[in-house]
C-alpha cells in the first residue's frame, strides 16, 4: 500500500495492475466490436490510440490545474479526451460513433474497477478518515497520500508510525462496479439504438461516484459542500439527460 513513485521503481503493483485493466478491457472491446459489425482490428487501433490521448490530455489538465497538491490526473479528463479521440476516428473511419462508444461502455466500467484495486494498493485516490461504527479502516504508511494529508492537517503527530484509519473508498467502488457491470450486461444494447449502453453506463456510474465522494478525502470543496468531482458528476447527469431527450425527440 505504498504510494512512492520514484525513477527506480519501474514495476510497481499500480502500474500492473493498470496494464491489466487495460487489457481487459481492450479484450471485452474487441468481442463487442464483433458482435456489432466491427471488425475487432479497428479495437487494436483505438485502444492505443485513445488510452494515449486520455493520459496526455488528462495529465496536461492536470499540470494547468495543479497548485500545490501535486500532479493527479483525473478520470474523467481521461475519459473526455479518449472519447474525443474515438470520435475523431469514427469520422476519419466512417465507422458510427454511438456504437463505438457502446462497445467500449461497459469494458471501461470493467476496466476500471480493475484499476481501483491498483488505486488501494498505491493509496491514491484514498477515504475520509473513518469516524467509528462497524466500519473499520485500512492505515498508511508514511509517504503515502493519506498520511502526509492527516500531518499537514495535523491530525496525526510527527513521526507517527501509519496514519488514522481511512474507508478503503477504492474498494467500495470496485465492488460497487462489479454489481453496476452485472446489472449492465442484462442489457440486450445490442438491438438498441446506438449509444442507449453508453448513456446507462455514464448516468449509473456519475450516480455512484456523486454518493461515494462523501467518503472520499481527496477532492477539493469548489461549491458549498461539493466537491469538484460531485460537480462535474452534475453537469454529466444533465448532459446525458438531455441528449437523451433530444434522441427521444428526433425519434433515434
Amino acid at each position: 500500500m505504498y504510494s512512492q513513485f520514484d525513477v527506480t521503481s519501474w514495476v510497481t503493483p499500480f502500474g500492473l495492475i493498470f496494464i491489466a485493466a487495460i487489457c481487459i478491457a481492450w479484450f471485452f472491446a474487441r468481442r463487442n466490436a464483433a458482435t456489432v459489425g466491427i471488425d475487432p482490428s479497428h479495437i487494436d487501433l483505438l485502444m492505443p490510440i485513445a488510452v494515449g490521448a486520455g493520459v496526455v490530455g488528462g495529465t496536461a489538465i492536470a499540470l494547468l490545474l495543479s497548485v500545490d497538491e501535486g500532479v493527479r490526473v483525473r478520470l474523467f479528463a481521461v475519459v473526455g479526451f479518449g472519447a474525443a479521440a474515438l470520435f475523431i476516428y469514427s469520422r476519419i473511419t466512417k465507422l458510427p460513433f454511438r456504437r463505438l462508444l457502446d462497445v467500449f461502455a461497459l469494458p471501461m466500467v470493467a476496466a476500471l474497477m480493475v484499476h481501483r484495486i491498483g488505486c488501494f494498493l498505491a493509496g491514491c485516490c484514498w477515504g475520509d478518515v473513518v469516524s467509528g461504527g462497524i466500519v473499520g479502516g485500512v492505515r498508511y504508511p508514511p509517504g503515502s497520500f493519506v498520511y502526509e494529508q492527516h500531518l499537514d492537517g495535523g491530525l496525526i503527530d510527527p513521526g507517527a508510525q501509519v496514519s488514522l484509519p481511512v474507508h478503503a473508498v477504492q474498494l467500495y467502488e470496485a465492488g460497487l462496479l462489479l454489481v453496476m457491470l452485472l446489472l449492465l450486461s442484462r442489457v440486450p444494447w445490442r438491438r438498441l439504438a446506438g449509444g442507449t449502453i453508453t448513456i446507462l453506463t455514464v448516468c449509473s456510474y456519475v450516480l455512484l461516484r456523486f454518493f461515494l465522494e462523501y467518503l472520499r478525502a481527496d477532492s477539493e470543496v469548489v461549491l458549498g459542500t461539493l466537491t469538484v468531482i460531485q460537480v462535474q458528476c452534475i453537469v454529466l447527469m444533465f448532459s446525458a439527460f438531455v441528449y437523451a431527450k433530444q434522441r427521444e425527440q428526433q425519434g433515434d
